[in-house]
Protein backbone atom coordinates (compact mmCIF):
# COMPACT_ATOMS: atom_id res chain seq x y z
CA UNK A 1 0.00 0.00 0.00
CA UNK A 2 2.39 2.45 0.68
CA UNK A 3 4.43 1.75 -2.18
CA UNK A 4 1.23 2.62 -4.29
CA UNK A 5 0.87 5.45 -2.52
CA UNK A 6 4.26 6.72 -3.19
CA UNK A 7 4.40 5.67 -6.80
CA UNK A 8 0.54 8.09 -7.31
CA UNK A 9 2.76 10.63 -5.82
CA UNK A 10 5.32 10.51 -8.21
CA UNK A 11 2.83 10.66 -11.01
CA UNK A 12 1.19 13.25 -9.66
CA UNK A 13 4.66 15.09 -9.81
CA UNK A 14 4.37 14.38 -13.23
CA UNK A 15 1.64 16.07 -13.93
CA UNK A 16 2.55 18.71 -12.33
CA UNK A 17 5.83 19.60 -14.11
CA UNK A 18 3.30 19.37 -16.99
CA UNK A 19 1.23 22.05 -15.82
CA UNK A 20 3.56 24.79 -16.34
CA UNK A 21 4.76 24.49 -20.03
CA UNK A 22 0.84 24.46 -20.72
CA UNK A 23 0.52 26.90 -18.40
CA UNK A 24 2.88 29.30 -20.44
CA UNK A 25 2.12 27.78 -23.55
CA UNK A 26 -1.56 29.45 -22.63
CA UNK A 27 -0.35 32.31 -21.61
CA UNK A 28 1.22 33.37 -24.36
CA UNK A 29 -1.58 32.42 -27.08
CA UNK A 30 -3.74 35.38 -24.80
CA UNK A 31 -0.58 37.71 -25.49
CA UNK A 32 0.01 37.08 -28.27
CA UNK A 33 -4.16 37.84 -29.38
CA UNK A 34 -3.91 40.97 -28.10
CA UNK A 35 -1.07 41.73 -29.75
CA UNK A 36 -2.91 40.87 -33.43
CA UNK A 37 -4.90 44.23 -33.87
CA UNK A 38 -4.52 44.43 -37.49
CA UNK A 39 -6.80 44.08 -40.38
CA UNK A 40 -7.33 40.03 -41.50
CA UNK A 41 -5.17 39.52 -44.81
CA UNK A 42 -6.85 37.38 -47.71
CA UNK A 43 -6.15 33.64 -47.16
CA UNK A 44 -3.91 33.33 -50.54
CA UNK A 45 -2.29 35.83 -50.04
CA UNK A 46 -1.33 34.87 -45.98
CA UNK A 47 -0.19 31.22 -47.67
CA UNK A 48 2.01 32.86 -49.88
CA UNK A 49 3.82 35.31 -47.39
CA UNK A 50 3.35 32.39 -44.45
CA UNK A 51 7.20 31.22 -43.55
CA UNK A 52 5.60 30.00 -40.34
CA UNK A 53 6.10 26.12 -41.53
CA UNK A 54 2.35 25.80 -39.92
CA UNK A 55 0.20 25.33 -43.15
CA UNK A 56 -0.38 21.97 -43.88
CA UNK A 57 -1.28 22.71 -47.29
CA UNK A 58 1.31 24.97 -48.17
CA UNK A 59 4.34 22.83 -49.57
CA UNK A 60 7.74 24.58 -48.75
CA UNK A 61 11.35 23.58 -48.63
CA UNK A 62 11.95 23.17 -45.21
CA UNK A 63 13.95 21.78 -42.50
CA UNK A 64 13.19 20.74 -38.60
CA UNK A 65 14.74 19.54 -35.84
CA UNK A 66 13.19 19.00 -32.47
CA UNK A 67 13.84 17.07 -28.92
CA UNK A 68 10.30 15.69 -26.64
CA UNK A 69 10.97 14.39 -23.28
CA UNK A 70 8.04 11.97 -22.39
CA UNK A 71 6.89 10.59 -19.35
CA UNK A 72 6.04 7.24 -19.88
CA UNK A 73 2.59 5.81 -18.36
CA UNK A 74 4.32 2.44 -16.80
CA UNK A 75 3.98 1.06 -13.28
CA UNK A 76 7.49 2.11 -12.46
CA UNK A 77 9.57 5.47 -13.84
CA UNK A 78 9.29 5.61 -17.14
CA UNK A 79 10.87 8.60 -19.37
CA UNK A 80 11.91 8.60 -23.32
CA UNK A 81 13.38 11.07 -25.14
CA UNK A 82 13.44 11.59 -29.45
CA UNK A 83 15.43 13.27 -31.19
CA UNK A 84 13.57 13.66 -34.50
CA UNK A 85 15.28 15.37 -38.15
CA UNK A 86 12.48 16.12 -40.43
CA UNK A 87 12.92 17.46 -44.08
CA UNK A 88 10.15 18.57 -46.62
CA UNK A 89 10.13 19.07 -50.45
CA UNK A 90 7.70 20.03 -53.09
CA UNK A 91 8.14 17.93 -56.20
CA UNK A 92 6.24 17.83 -59.50
CA UNK A 93 5.44 21.14 -59.92
CA UNK A 94 4.48 21.93 -56.36
CA UNK A 95 1.54 19.62 -56.80
CA UNK A 96 3.05 17.60 -54.28
CA UNK A 97 5.44 17.05 -51.16
CA UNK A 98 8.12 14.71 -49.82
CA UNK A 99 8.42 14.13 -46.11
CA UNK A 100 11.41 11.73 -43.98
CA UNK A 101 11.67 11.68 -40.19
CA UNK A 102 14.41 10.02 -38.71
CA UNK A 103 14.55 9.71 -34.99
CA UNK A 104 17.63 8.94 -32.28
CA UNK A 105 15.55 7.64 -29.13
CA UNK A 106 16.69 6.70 -25.60
CA UNK A 107 13.85 4.84 -22.83
CA UNK A 108 14.71 3.82 -19.50
CA UNK A 109 11.57 2.20 -17.99
CA UNK A 110 10.86 0.05 -15.01
CA UNK A 111 7.67 -1.90 -16.31
CA UNK A 112 7.01 -3.73 -13.14
CA UNK A 113 7.65 -0.82 -10.34
CA UNK A 114 10.10 -3.60 -9.27
CA UNK A 115 13.13 -0.76 -9.14
CA UNK A 116 14.96 -2.13 -12.10
CA UNK A 117 15.08 -0.64 -15.07
CA UNK A 118 13.32 -3.26 -17.95
CA UNK A 119 14.27 -1.28 -20.91
CA UNK A 120 17.07 0.87 -21.10
CA UNK A 121 18.40 1.36 -24.65
CA UNK A 122 19.33 4.24 -27.12
CA UNK A 123 20.22 4.44 -30.47
CA UNK A 124 18.15 4.59 -33.97
CA UNK A 125 14.22 4.72 -33.90
CA UNK A 126 11.59 3.87 -36.76
CA UNK A 127 11.89 6.21 -40.03
CA UNK A 128 8.71 7.71 -41.71
CA UNK A 129 8.16 8.62 -45.31
CA UNK A 130 5.08 10.26 -46.35
CA UNK A 131 3.49 11.62 -50.00
CA UNK A 132 1.09 13.82 -49.60
CA UNK A 133 -0.69 16.26 -51.98
CA UNK A 134 -3.63 18.70 -52.38
CA UNK A 135 -6.54 17.49 -55.04
CA UNK A 136 -8.32 20.22 -53.94
CA UNK A 137 -8.23 23.54 -53.11
CA UNK A 138 -10.31 26.76 -53.67
CA UNK A 139 -9.18 30.17 -51.46
CA UNK A 140 -12.59 31.75 -52.26
CA UNK A 141 -14.64 29.22 -50.36
CA UNK A 142 -11.63 28.81 -47.90
CA UNK A 143 -11.47 25.17 -48.34
CA UNK A 144 -8.72 22.71 -49.09
CA UNK A 145 -8.67 18.53 -49.08
CA UNK A 146 -5.43 17.08 -48.51
CA UNK A 147 -4.38 12.81 -49.17
CA UNK A 148 -1.51 11.53 -48.19
CA UNK A 149 0.45 8.29 -47.35
CA UNK A 150 3.13 7.29 -44.98
CA UNK A 151 5.27 4.52 -44.87
CA UNK A 152 6.63 3.32 -41.42
CA UNK A 153 9.98 1.75 -41.67
CA UNK A 154 11.32 -0.65 -39.40
CA UNK A 155 14.90 0.54 -38.66
CA UNK A 156 14.77 0.78 -35.46
CA UNK A 157 18.54 -0.22 -34.02
CA UNK A 158 17.23 -2.27 -30.91
CA UNK A 159 13.92 -4.11 -30.02
CA UNK A 160 12.79 -1.48 -27.53
CA UNK A 161 13.44 1.47 -29.75
CA UNK A 162 10.66 1.23 -32.43
CA UNK A 163 7.60 -0.74 -33.37
CA UNK A 164 9.48 -3.70 -34.87
CA UNK A 165 7.08 -4.00 -37.81
CA UNK A 166 6.36 -2.27 -41.15
CA UNK A 167 3.62 -0.44 -41.53
CA UNK A 168 1.47 1.64 -43.70
CA UNK A 169 -0.18 4.89 -43.22
CA UNK A 170 -3.00 6.31 -45.33
CA UNK A 171 -4.61 10.14 -44.66
CA UNK A 172 -7.16 12.35 -45.82
CA UNK A 173 -7.55 15.92 -44.11
CA UNK A 174 -9.61 18.79 -44.70
CA UNK A 175 -8.18 22.47 -44.22
CA UNK A 176 -10.66 25.29 -43.33
CA UNK A 177 -8.96 28.63 -43.66
CA UNK A 178 -10.08 31.24 -41.28
CA UNK A 179 -12.91 29.35 -39.58
CA UNK A 180 -15.57 31.50 -37.72
CA UNK A 181 -13.44 34.53 -38.65
CA UNK A 182 -10.34 33.63 -36.65
CA UNK A 183 -6.95 34.09 -38.87
CA UNK A 184 -5.84 30.79 -39.08
CA UNK A 185 -7.10 27.27 -39.93
CA UNK A 186 -8.95 23.78 -38.77
CA UNK A 187 -7.53 20.83 -40.35
CA UNK A 188 -9.59 18.18 -39.25
CA UNK A 189 -8.15 14.54 -40.33
CA UNK A 190 -8.07 10.56 -40.38
CA UNK A 191 -5.35 8.70 -40.73
CA UNK A 192 -5.70 4.12 -40.87
CA UNK A 193 -2.23 2.65 -39.86
CA UNK A 194 -1.90 -1.17 -40.26
CA UNK A 195 1.26 -3.32 -40.58
CA UNK A 196 2.08 -5.32 -43.19
CA UNK A 197 5.15 -7.24 -41.60
CA UNK A 198 6.25 -8.07 -37.89
CA UNK A 199 9.57 -9.16 -36.69
CA UNK A 200 8.90 -12.47 -33.90
CA UNK A 201 7.30 -11.78 -31.45
CA UNK A 202 5.66 -8.49 -32.11
CA UNK A 203 1.87 -7.56 -32.39
CA UNK A 204 0.11 -6.43 -35.35
CA UNK A 205 -0.74 -2.90 -35.64
CA UNK A 206 -4.18 -1.64 -37.06
CA UNK A 207 -4.99 2.07 -35.33
CA UNK A 208 -7.35 4.83 -36.45
CA UNK A 209 -5.61 8.33 -35.65
CA UNK A 210 -8.43 11.28 -35.55
CA UNK A 211 -6.92 14.93 -35.75
CA UNK A 212 -8.25 17.77 -34.38
CA UNK A 213 -5.91 20.44 -35.37
CA UNK A 214 -6.97 24.20 -34.82
CA UNK A 215 -4.05 26.91 -35.11
CA UNK A 216 -4.25 30.54 -34.83
CA UNK A 217 -1.61 33.16 -36.47
CA UNK A 218 -1.18 36.24 -35.36
CA UNK A 219 -1.53 38.95 -38.09
CA UNK A 220 1.90 39.71 -38.38
CA UNK A 221 3.10 36.17 -38.67
CA UNK A 222 5.47 36.39 -35.95
CA UNK A 223 3.67 34.18 -33.66
CA UNK A 224 1.16 31.47 -33.41
CA UNK A 225 -0.48 28.95 -31.43
CA UNK A 226 -1.27 25.63 -31.63
CA UNK A 227 -3.72 22.75 -30.43
CA UNK A 228 -4.26 19.03 -31.57
CA UNK A 229 -6.11 17.00 -29.24
CA UNK A 230 -5.27 13.28 -30.97
CA UNK A 231 -8.08 10.53 -30.66
CA UNK A 232 -6.09 7.08 -30.88
CA UNK A 233 -8.38 3.84 -31.89
CA UNK A 234 -6.61 0.69 -31.38
CA UNK A 235 -8.39 -1.72 -33.06
CA UNK A 236 -6.07 -4.40 -32.37
CA UNK A 237 -5.66 -4.27 -29.10
CA UNK A 238 -9.43 -2.82 -28.49
CA UNK A 239 -7.82 0.38 -26.98
CA UNK A 240 -8.69 3.99 -26.87
CA UNK A 241 -6.82 6.94 -25.44
CA UNK A 242 -6.00 11.04 -26.37
CA UNK A 243 -2.63 13.26 -26.40
CA UNK A 244 -3.65 16.71 -26.38
CA UNK A 245 -0.84 18.81 -27.58
CA UNK A 246 -0.83 22.95 -26.81
CA UNK A 247 2.48 24.69 -28.82
CA UNK A 248 3.19 28.09 -28.88
CA UNK A 249 5.76 29.06 -31.46
CA UNK A 250 7.48 32.33 -32.42
CA UNK A 251 9.91 33.35 -35.99
CA UNK A 252 13.01 34.27 -35.19
CA UNK A 253 14.44 36.24 -38.21
CA UNK A 254 14.22 39.82 -36.64
CA UNK A 255 16.70 38.64 -33.68
CA UNK A 256 18.98 36.68 -35.79
CA UNK A 257 18.94 38.33 -39.21
CA UNK A 258 17.73 35.39 -40.99
CA UNK A 259 14.82 34.37 -43.23
CA UNK A 260 12.20 31.62 -42.05
CA UNK A 261 13.89 30.69 -39.12
CA UNK A 262 11.69 30.10 -36.14
CA UNK A 263 11.40 28.07 -32.99
CA UNK A 264 8.25 26.46 -30.52
CA UNK A 265 7.25 24.62 -27.37
CA UNK A 266 4.90 21.90 -27.48
CA UNK A 267 3.56 20.39 -23.83
CA UNK A 268 1.42 17.60 -24.38
CA UNK A 269 -0.57 15.50 -21.72
CA UNK A 270 -2.37 11.75 -22.39
CA UNK A 271 -5.93 11.50 -21.15
CA UNK A 272 -7.45 7.81 -20.61
CA UNK A 273 -6.31 4.41 -19.14
CA UNK A 274 -4.94 3.22 -21.81
CA UNK A 275 -2.54 6.17 -22.87
CA UNK A 276 1.05 4.97 -23.08
CA UNK A 277 2.50 8.20 -21.75
CA UNK A 278 1.15 10.77 -19.20
CA UNK A 279 2.73 13.39 -21.03
CA UNK A 280 5.59 15.23 -22.63
CA UNK A 281 7.32 18.43 -23.69
CA UNK A 282 8.76 19.29 -27.07
CA UNK A 283 11.03 21.97 -28.07
CA UNK A 284 11.40 22.19 -32.03
CA UNK A 285 13.56 24.47 -34.60
CA UNK A 286 12.41 25.14 -37.93
CA UNK A 287 14.21 26.83 -41.35
CA UNK A 288 11.41 27.03 -44.20
CA UNK A 289 13.77 28.04 -47.69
Amino acid sequence: MGRNLEKRKEKDTQYNNLRLPIFLALICFIVFASLDARGAEEPKAAMKADKTGTNPVNFTYDFRLYNEFVWLNTDGDGEQNVTTVEFRAPFADGKWQFRVKARAVTIEADVNDDGVDDLDESGFGDVGIRLLTVPYLDMSKKLAFAVGFETFLNTASEDELGSGTTSLGPQAFLVFFKPFGINGLFAPGYQHKFSVDEDDGRSEIRQGLIDLNFLWLAQNKQYWFFCDPQIVLDYEENKEYLIIDLSVGAMLDRYLGTKGHSAYLRPSIGVGTDRPTDGSVEVGYKIIF
